[in-house]
């Protein structure tokens, strides 16, 4: 499962989650492929992002996305100012196990 900047999708993608409205109304479900039509009608009402199936797209520049080391990168530079506190230091252990778990 990935979330991607609508820009990415591409026919033949299959939603992750729904896509809903800030309100909880749901525009298209689960499950469903994306096409042209349906790519330009997210585009229409103004969606930015969407969660498909798998991991399809390489996204660059995204902290969300990427390799293991590019996460580990952007941790680091995250939590640069925060060296002494213990709390802070914690959280930033926590999140890089976390990451490297789902990369095994």
């Amino acid at each position: 499962m990935q979330k991607i900047p609508l820009s990415y999708a591409k026919p033949a993608m299959v939603l992750a989650k729904p896509v809903t409205r800030n309100d909880g109304t749901v525009l298209i479900g689960q499950d469903t492929e994306l096409s042209n039509s349906i790519i330009n009608r997210l585009e229409r009402m103004d969606i930015n992002e969407i969660v498909v199936q798998g991991e399809p797209v390489e996204l660059d520049n995204d902290s969300a996305g990427g390799s293991f080391g590019k996460r580990l990168q952007r941790i680091d530079h995250l939590f640069r100012k925060h060296g002494s506190d213990e709390w802070m230091q914690q959280l930033k252990q926590f999140l890089t196990e976390y990451f490297k778990s789902r990369t095994l």
